[in-house]
């Protein structure tokens, strides 16, 4: 039996619904005009589409870059149905009050642990863990980050390595040689920090992280991590 693609079950249900739709207004069942007839049926579209990125994004073999687009079609068209069966009053001039969509997609990205390149993105996640990866400076911003870095796996260069990263939400986990000097300042109104041997945990305006390994000044070969958030979750482990 071959398998039916929900590319292929969207334009079938979508050809079959309008058919019928157009059915009845031709046969008199329903009395509106050509304008009012694609007002009234374009949401069904925005959701049978919605519906259609959704699960191909919960597939197992699927991409899944489209499912915040999905999330956003689906519960655009769905209140849009709403309102057209008298249910609730919604019109496409009151998307603006799905912005509480963009947390449901920062926890869809986070939960699919997407992976990104250097520069700007609403969310981030990385892992420097891989054998021999290329240590350099980092600038980026991003609403919520996740980072974990392997200093152990890589060859450190004998020079001053900055890693500044900025956003709202930072989860950050480091680990690093012994022998490597590193100095890690920032601030956030939320901090929980475990470096080393020192733990700092605050709430409240304005607190600041500021630590540095006793032989940070005299060496070269370092590693400074500046940190701009308003939630920080960072862990430093020397091994």
């Amino acid at each position: 039996m071959k398998h039916f693609h929900t590319g292929q079950f969207l334009a079938a249900m979508s050809f079959v619904a309008l058919g019928i739709f157009l059915l009845l207004i031709n046969i008199g069942i329903i009395s509106m005009e050509m304008t009012e007839a694609f007002v009234f049926f374009y949401p069904f579209l925005l959701f049978l589409l919605g519906g259609k990125y959704v699960v191909d994004a919960l597939m197992p073999t699927k991409k899944k870059k489209r499912m915040s687009t999905g999330v956003l079609f689906l519960t655009l068209g769905l209140l849009l149905v709403m309102d057209r069966f008298h249910i609730i009053t919604f019109s496409l001039w009151s998307i603006w009050k799905l912005w509480p969509l963009l947390f449901v997609f920062i926890g869809i990205k986070l939960l699919g642990k997407f992976r990104n390149n250097h520069g700007f993105s609403l969310v981030r996640s990385h892992s420097y863990k891989k054998e021999n990866w290329k240590v350099e400076s980092i600038h980026d911003w991003s609403f919520v980050c996740d980072y974990d870095f392997d200093f152990s796996t890589t060859f450190i260069p004998e020079e001053e390595i900055v890693i500044n990263l900025s956003g709202f939400v930072g989860d950050i986990s480091i680990l690093i040689p012994e022998e490597i000097p590193f100095k890690v300042e920032g601030s956030a109104h939320v901090i929980s920090a475990k470096i080393d041997k020192h733990n700092q945990d605050a709430v409240g305006r304005g607190h600041s992280l500021d630590y540095q390994t006793v032989d940070f000044e005299e060496s070269m070969q370092r590693l400074v991590f500046q940190f701009d958030f308003s939630v920080l979750d960072v862990r430093v482990d020397r091994i």
